[in-house]
């Protein structure tokens, strides 16, 4: 018996994007991971970022340099956000400090295009100092430019729309193939993927 080349075709589909699954209850058909480590490599070839900017407030003026280290992209269930390391210190005035910088990850997928966009948001920290017990802030420093993710990954949407199938009688019957998309954030990883209908077309 001989197989037809379209169903070959939807069955190595699903044979190969079903070796990724989500949790039971929103199992895709077809999915596409993208682990925590992988975006974390990204961010860490970026490497040290460090920057010197000078102010003048409240009759003070200087220069202050802010350094970020360890740029980290954290995935728990429902939520991905960004977190690094920040040291500052000023030239003129006997302060140093550290400081953590936090901020939102948004991650979609985009059915038009087949593309998952994964954006750091505002990644901001304040850069102050103490005169006589009272804070005062110079400014803030948003990271988030710094630490995009500078490409989109591809999504699972089915390369076909639309198969014929050879029946025995010699007619041939269209199936539409239609993808609903999927995208789950977990533990560690990032699971985008596509429940597949199937409607034969008259």
């Amino acid at each position: 018996m001989r197989i037809s080349k379209a169903i070959l075709s939807i069955f190595l589909l699903t044979v190969f994007f079903s070796s990724f699954s989500l949790a039971r209850g929103s199992e895709p058909d077809a999915s596409i991971v993208i682990r925590q480590e992988t975006l974390n490599r990204f961010l860490d070839t970026i490497g040290e970022v460090k920057k010197t900017d000078s102010f003048s407030i409240i009759g003070i003026k200087g220069e202050y340099t802010w350094t970020v280290k360890n740029p980290k992209i954290i995935l728990t269930a429902g939520r991905a956000r960004f977190q690094a390391e920040v040291t500052v210190s000023f030239k003129s005035l006997p302060v140093n400090y550290s400081t953590p910088a936090y901020g939102e990850v948004s991650i979609r997928y985009d059915s038009n295009e087949n593309k998952i966009n994964i954006k750091v948001e505002k990644v901001a920290f304040e850069v102050a100092f103490n005169v006589l017990g009272k804070r005062v802030v110079v400014g803030e420093v948003d990271i988030s430019k710094i630490y995009q993710i500078a490409f989109s990954f591809p999504g699972p949407k089915p390369f076909e729309s639309l198969v014929e199938v050879s029946l025995p009688d010699g007619s041939r019957k269209k199936i539409k193939i239609e993808s609903v998309p999927v995208l789950v954030i977990e533990d560690g990883r990032i699971v985008v993927g596509s429940e597949i209908n199937y409607t034969p077309i008259q």
